[in-house]
């Protein structure tokens, strides 16, 4: 069996919200799955500092991104997973596709297939495509519109807005899992599908140290994954050495 991974972040869902929306897709890996609904992001709960921490495995005291401009960024001292992997196991092939941009700009920097695009729906043509087309070890996938949902119709799990794209988003998320499981290898591969966000919000923004900004969920689901809830005090950090 060949391990792989896919982590699928979905920017600004709050996971009580995500509890009240339609999402057959993501409630089918959670019922197949490892889930919590009370992990938590990095104090600084904006997209930079949050992403970082993901996929550096480390907080940002450590990794120094601690706002959107990248300033201070220290990833020659804490690697993300990208660099991790070129390092070690310089086989692999790697990819990321992402609506925000400064994910592929100013974090992950270097891949095998690095695509930048808008709006979330060709982001997840681009990601059905590579899975079709090529043979990644390690995929990541960002999905901006929840996030923007949130600050145009506020995040709330009262919000028919926010809920309404929450559920366009279990779309493709259901389409790139979809994909993977429809590769003519999978029965040969060991897929580890990790689905996240990197912070939640209130009202119309995000930002701060508090609990609906900081509370996340974290889900796990591939052959390898012990079903069940996931305990302990999960912190975004986690994800990242957990797809190493």
């Amino acid at each position: 069996m060949r391990r792989k991974t896919i982590i699928i972040g979905l920017d600004g869902v709050r996971p009580d919200a995500l509890a009240a929306a339609s999402t057959p897709h993501i409630d089918a890996l959670i019922a197949g799955g490892a889930y919590t609904p009370t992990a938590q992001t990095c104090a600084i709960t904006v997209s930079g500092p949050a992403w970082t921490s993901l996929l550096t495995g480390v907080e940002p005291e450590k990794h120094g991104v601690v706002d959107n401009s990248f300033d201070g960024a220290r990833y020659d001292r804490y690697p993300t997973v990208f660099d991790r992997v070129r390092a070690h196991i310089p086989h692999a092939r790697t990819a990321s596709v992402v609506n925000w941009g400064p994910i592929n700009d100013s974090i992950i920097r270097e891949a095998d297939t690095l695509i930048s695009v808008k709006p979330d729906e060709l982001v997840a043509d681009a990601v059905v495509e590579l899975l079709h087309d090529d043979d990644p070890d390690l995929v990541f996938v960002q999905l901006d519109q929840p996030d923007a949902a949130g600050h145009s119709h506020t995040y709330s799990p009262e919000s028919p807005g926010y809920l309404r794209q929450l559920s366009e988003t279990d779309g493709h998320v259901g389409r790139i899992v979809g994909a993977v499981r429809n590769r003519p290898t999978y029965a040969d591969e060991d897929w580890l599908v990790i689905v996240t966000t990197d912070h939640g919000g209130s009202e119309r923004g995000h930002g701060k140290d508090i609990p609906e900004h900081r509370t996340v969920f974290v889900l796990l689901e591939g052959p390898s994954v012990q079903a069940g809830s996931l305990d302990g005090g999960v912190n975004i950090a986690d994800v990242g050495v957990t797809a190493l």
